[in-house]
């Protein structure tokens, strides 16, 4: 009897250990130190490799999908952080509001739309929501997302996984391996995934799949630890992605258009885009107190997209765009570790340029909807709407345009930056950082635009009067104005900007693991220069900013088997960057700092683990963003204040749970629900309705081998990521229907 309660004792003892262990093995290095998840008053989601394998997670959008106040936007190439979109907002701006690294280098937005994003061999992800401006610099404004991939290690291990799903021809096969090369001194990892697959939208003009999409990743890690310098550490990383993406939209004109999805244009609709990036990470400790580390990133990121833009058979509009960024990135940073003190201080430098960006494109235009002609004859030219009229139908409905522009940009920028906490008592810490951000851009545009029509002749009207042949003169000239002021070039535009960031705050400890906290910090974009394709001339704007005030609770029960996190948040968003229209043209835009606005919303996340296996976790989001003042000027003003976010759900949720039997069966059933997203600039875009989607993973597996059964949408919930309707045309980004697959998985 004794001997049965003490093991009764014992097993209840080592599980409270497992689920304590597993708390403090969740560390977040995203803040610049590693801190344990509860240590950290940032409002963060860390997502393990335990559960990206548990959820078949694959790429990094399947993981905002499952995250509190993140949703994935247009069919996987964007995303939303507490309703802000991660390029904007208010319809323009240089700098994107969130950004993702990859083992601490800053992808460009075009590595975001079709980019090195899955998420095969990675340890760990990390979602940061709110400003962290003050650590991570001038496109943070609304959060982070931190990827870190596998290290390689002093010990042989690989593992293989291959996928194959019953729809859409979708195949997936990944492999990585590792070991030492010199014992104890120096290791190597390398990792590849290759993926194909039809999609579901087929081109009924062109009789294949539009949908097409491949990828290619490599990725080769070397670790050195040479005995000549015990307290040195180096990885040196080298990483190529090839993706290839199809039409994302097709037709919604027809029944049965989420079954069966259909476009019918004459071109090719697809992404492009390759990618190669080195990364230098090293590492010395001086003391048991102090670190220094270096991270060097380089990265080249192609891009092309060519595409039809009336999605006929016809060659109504097409176009091609390409592109090439480089970007490098230095940071320097050293690290304290006392007692009662912790923090950074660090330096950083970036240069990015994109001098090859290169569009082209035929479209047409109306000349009243676009050009704003009868308006300018009747209120330019003092002429009678009769005879406006009878001038507008000698020229076509619709005037072809041909268009090539190039816009390169340069944009270098230098920042100091720190961040520290102060344990002023047994129970109460002080938070403080700072960052001093210059930058410094340089745009120039060169537009080329003819016009494909030909215009009337005047001297053909002789017999409808001198006036009559006079307007034409004028229209014709005006029309050729439009096209001549667009085809200018301009020389290189330089600007510059800096801020200051600061950040403070408390964290007290109510109860043994139970912390409350509050903290202060400032975020913002940076500034930026634009063009107004109109007049092919270049303007300056300036940074917004934001102040963000958040609450923040953490919190371990029942032997800390129960974790239950939540951040309680307001934002103070002012000089925004609004796009504002100067005249009836369409292409006469440019950037002012004239709007504000705020948002306000708070995240629940909790885990529970049980005895018998099984483990289950829940999250709840809410941000309400909504501008208080925002004014867009085109031929009327239509003021957007009081208004929501464009898209930007209200509530996401998810809830889930984990089942491991000892005999090797195992189970993940997973939920996420979006609410409704509004559509509030654009009155030919649709709302995004609301969905619950739910996934699962179940199968049998032992220490080296697995198989699973997947599942995704599981109920076949159908939903749109984007909408657009264009006269009878409907166009629809249609979300990923019923999927079950296959999964086989091995490792040594």
């Amino acid at each position: 009897m004794a001997s049965s309660v003490a093991a009764i004792v014992g097993l209840h003892a080592a599980a409270d250990e497992d689920a304590e262990s597993r708390q403090e093995t969740i560390i977040v290095t995203g803040e610049k130190f590693d801190r344990s998840l509860q240590d950290t008053p940032t409002s963060v989601r860390v997502v393990t490799v335990e559960e990206m394998e548990q959820q078949n997670l694959v790429n990094i959008y399947d993981i905002i999908d499952r995250t509190a106040n993140l949703t994935s936007t247009y069919a996987g190439t964007g995303f939303t952080i507490r309703g802000i979109q991660n390029t904007n907002v208010s319809g323009t701006g240089i700098g994107q509001l969130a950004t993702i690294y990859l083992d601490g280098t800053p992808l460009p937005r075009d590595a975001v739309i079709g980019g090195p994003l899955d998420v095969w061999d990675l340890s760990q992800v990390e979602i940061l929501r709110g400003p962290q401006s003050t650590l991570q610099g001038r496109n943070a404004l609304a959060g982070a997302v931190v990827m870190t991939t596998q290290d390689p290690t002093y010990d042989w291990s690989g593992k293989v996984r291959a996928i194959v799903q019953d729809k859409g021809g979708d195949k997936r096969f990944a492999a990585a391996f590792g070991g030492p090369i010199i014992d104890d001194q120096v290791a190597f990892r390398m990792a590849a995934e290759t993926s194909e697959a039809d999609g579901f939208i087929y081109n009924r003009s062109l009789e294949k799949w539009a949908s097409r999409r491949y990828s290619d990743s490599y990725r080769a890690k070397l670790l050195v630890e040479p005995d000549a310098t015990p307290d040195f550490r180096a990885i040196l990383t080298y990483m190529h992605d090839d993706h290839r993406r199809g039409e994302r939209y097709s037709l919604g004109d027809y029944q049965d258009s989420w079954d069966e999805r259909y476009v019918d244009s004459n071109r090719e609709t697809y992404e492009l885009s390759k990618s190669d990036i080195f990364i230098a990470n090293l590492n010395y400790d001086i003391s048991d107190v102090f670190s220094l580390q270096s991270i060097s990133t380089w990265s080249e990121i192609y891009r092309q997209r060519p595409y039809d833009g009336d999605y006929s058979a016809d060659d109504i509009a097409f176009g091609d765009y390409s592109g090439t960024s480089e970007t490098f990135s230095q940071e320097v940073r050293l690290t304290i570790d006392l007692e009662s003190f912790e923090g950074v201080l660090g330096a950083f430098h970036s240069k990015f340029e994109n001098q090859d960006y290169n569009a082209s494109a035929v479209f047409s235009l109306d000349l009243d909807e676009d050009l704003g002609l009868t308006n300018t004859l009747v209120n330019g030219f003092g002429i009678d709407p009769d005879t406006a009229a009878f001038i507008r139908s000698t020229y076509p409905q619709r005037l072809f345009i041909s268009s090539l522009q190039q816009y390169p940009q340069k944009i270098e920028t230098s920042a100091l930056f720190g961040d520290a906490t102060w344990h002023a008592t047994d129970k109460l810490k002080v938070h403080a950082g700072f960052r001093f951000d210059f930058e410094e851009q340089t745009v120039s545009t060169d537009n080329a635009v003819s016009i494909l029509d030909p215009l009337p002749n005047p001297p053909d009207y002789a017999q409808s009067g001198d006036a009559f042949v006079g307007a034409l003169f004028a229209v014709n000239g005006f029309i050729q104005a439009e096209a001549d002021a667009a085809s200018s070039s301009s020389a290189p535009n330089n600007t510059e900007f800096d801020a200051f960031l600061p950040k403070l705050g408390v964290s007290y400890d109510v109860a043994p693991e139970k912390t409350l906290s509050f903290i202060v910090q400032r975020g913002y974009r940076s500034g930026g220069s634009g063009v107004n394709p109109a007049r092919a001339s270049v303007h300056a704007y300036d940074q917004e900013f934001t102040w963000n005030y958040e609450l923040a609770w953490r919190s371990l029960w029942l032997n800390d088997r129960l974790t239950l996190n939540a951040n309680l948040f307001y934002i103070d968003w002012t000089d925004q960057q609004v796009l504002v229209y100067l005249s009836d043209n369409i292409y006469d835009y440019e950037t002012q700092n004239a709007g504000s606005s705020d948002v306000r919303g708070f995240e629940v996340e909790s885990w529970y683990d049980f005895d018998n296996g099984f483990d289950v976790f829940a999250s709840l989001g809410y941000a309400k963003g909504q501008f208080k003042e925002f004014l867009v000027e085109g031929g009327t003003t239509e003021d957007l204040s009081g208004q929501d976010f464009d898209y930007a759900p209200k509530w996401t949720a998810s809830i889930g749970g984990n089942w491991h039997h000892r005999d090797g069966w195992v189970a993940n059933i997973n939920a996420n629900y979006t609410s409704k997203g509004p559509s509030v600039v654009s009155a030919t875009t649709q709302d995004k309705p609301a969905r619950t989607i739910v996934n699962f993973k179940a199968g049998w597996e032992n220490e080296t081998v697995g198989i699973y059964l997947t599942g995704q949408n599981v109920f076949d919930e159908e939903y749109t990521d984007f909408q657009i309707i264009d006269g009878s045309l409907i166009e629809s980004m249609l979300g990923t229907p019923q999927l079950f697959g296959v999964t086989l998985e091995a490792e040594f």
